[in-house]
């Protein structure tokens, strides 16, 4: 079972020194794997791109017994064709684990192009793990498996057949009533730590630790039923409506009457008439006066209106008065008045620039002491 891990590093040298002194096979492609760090600078230098991102490791692991350190290498080298085309390649095998496993080292730089290799990302990360499925499938190697919803170590399968359950099985149980019975993960983790199971949230994983047996376990051991991404997923879908949302709204249809206004001091009748307040309010005139309607008619008598109309001009008339005054008041200005006397357009520019001319100082001249004595006149 073949597994890749990919990074990248800005020292081609210090991941070649780290990979070759261990290597128990090596070998190189589009480069002399002996002269490797070199040959892989030279490239970088000629294209001007040594700086940043030097060179990429990939990690190329093996299920135990499945592959000897030489077939292992040669897979790696068919590996690197398929993923680093164009870019020189040192493949170096390790057996220092119960597992064999080679170190690629990739130079960042294209031979044919001068372009970087791109390797970062989960697209790139998933592309590299399809190439390595493909080689392991065509030399009858086996493949990891998809992740299980439950997944047992041989030990717990081994307890299984004898009836027995493990410290972990109890943390499975445990976290499966805790799933149903719970909304979101406080309440999640409060559940099971009353079950004896301490719950930690670590980056994208979960680590649960058995208070009793005093052991630890991170929650893809467990399987995909008890991974962060599962557990989140299973309290959004407990997420209950509210009520207003299951409470429907009315709406009136077509033929319904709508509602009518509840604000009881608005009166809106078929005629849409006038109460007799608001009728009041509305006569009042400028002064304080009211208008009187008449008793035996709903209308206004023509007097009163002929002397709401009369006051309304002479208001008017007064209004547009005041407002000429005020006017004529702001441009009558000192610049109109016709007393000021006026200069001349020469005046004006010989007093601008004495006004810009800086102030020459005092000229300071020797002047007669006619206190000291010069002797007699001649």
């Amino acid at each position: 079972m073949a597994t890749i891990k990919l990074a990248r590093s800005t020292s081609c040298s210090r991941c070649i020194n780290y990979a070759e002194p261990r290597a128990t096979v090596k070998s190189g492609l589009n480069c002399d794997v002996n002269y490797a760090k070199t040959q892989m600078k030279a490239t970088r230098m000629i294209y001007g791109k040594d700086d940043k991102v030097q060179a990429h490791t990939l990690i190329q692991s093996f299920k135990p017994g499945e592959v000897t350190p030489e077939q292992a290498n040669e897979l790696g080298y068919q590996l690197a064709q398929k993923v680093a085309d164009g870019h020189q390649v040192a493949i170096y095998t390790h057996t220092d684990k119960d597992h064999i496993h080679n170190h690629l080292v990739i130079n960042s730089v294209n031979m044919d192009t001068g372009l970087k290799f791109q390797a970062h990302g989960q697209k790139a990360i998933q592309e590299v793990k399809d190439a390595n499925d493909q080689i392991c499938l065509e030399h009858g190697l086996t493949i990891p498996e998809e992740s299980a919803n439950v997944r047992y170590t041989a030990a717990e399968k081994s307890l299984l057949e004898k009836g027995k359950s493990s410290w972990k099985d109890e943390i499975r149980e445990a976290v499966d009533h805790a799933k149903v019975r719970t909304r979101n993960f406080k309440d999640f983790s409060a559940f099971l730590n009353e079950k004896g199971i301490d719950v930690k949230l670590r980056g994208k994983t979960i680590t649960y630790t058995h208070l009793n047996a005093n052991k630890k376990v991170r929650s893809k051991k467990l399987g995909s039923d008890y991974e962060k991404e599962t557990i989140f997923n299973g309290f959004e879908r407990h997420i209950e409506p509210t009520e207003t949302r299951n409470t429907p709204i009315k709406r009136p249809r077509n033929n319904e009457p709508r509602p009518t206004a509840t604000d009881s001091s608005i009166d809106r009748n078929s005629k849409l008439q006038r109460s007799d307040t608001a009728t009041e309010k509305h006569g009042e005139s400028q002064f304080g006066e009211q208008l009187t309607r008449d008793s035996t008619s709903n209308d206004y008598s023509p007097e009163q209106v002929q002397q709401q109309l009369e006051k309304l001009r002479n208001n008017t008339d007064q209004l547009q008065r005041d407002s000429s005054k005020a006017i004529n008041g702001i441009l009558e200005t000192t610049e109109n008045d016709p007393k000021r006397p006026v200069r001349s357009k020469q005046e004006r520019n010989r007093e601008d620039s004495a006004r810009n001319e800086p102030e020459q100082p005092p000229i300071k001249r020797d002047q007669p002491n006619h206190n000291q004595d010069y002797g007699p006149s001649l």
